[in-house]
């Protein structure tokens, strides 16, 4: 007598459609996320001019549109900045 096969009722079956577009989703979101705060802080902690603000936002999604596209890629943006400039940001193991 064999064992009867139960389907875990809360398992929600998900092709590799639905991951990658979750996976955008949550990229855009987050993308959306960091860029509004940053916004936020320069109106709000900086007082930074609405011209200014416009332009970060504007050169922003311009680089966006550069990245999709694979003219710059994110890997490239993190060395420049390490290396040029000293920057870096790291969130691993950050949670909010």
């Amino acid at each position: 007598m064999g064992k009867s096969k139960k389907v875990n009722p809360r398992r929600i079956p998900a092709t590799g459609a639905d991951v990658q577009k979750a996976r955008d989703n949550g990229m855009q979101f987050g993308v959306e996320f960091g860029i509004n705060c940053i916004l936020y802080i320069l109106k709000d902690k900086h007082d930074a001019p609405d011209g200014d603000v416009m332009q970060l936002r504007d050169e922003f999604m311009y680089l966006m549109d550069s990245i999709a596209k694979g003219y710059v890629s994110y890997g490239d943006i993190r060395n420049t900045l390490k290396g040029e400039y000293d920057l870096s940001v790291c969130m691993t193991g950050r949670g909010f």
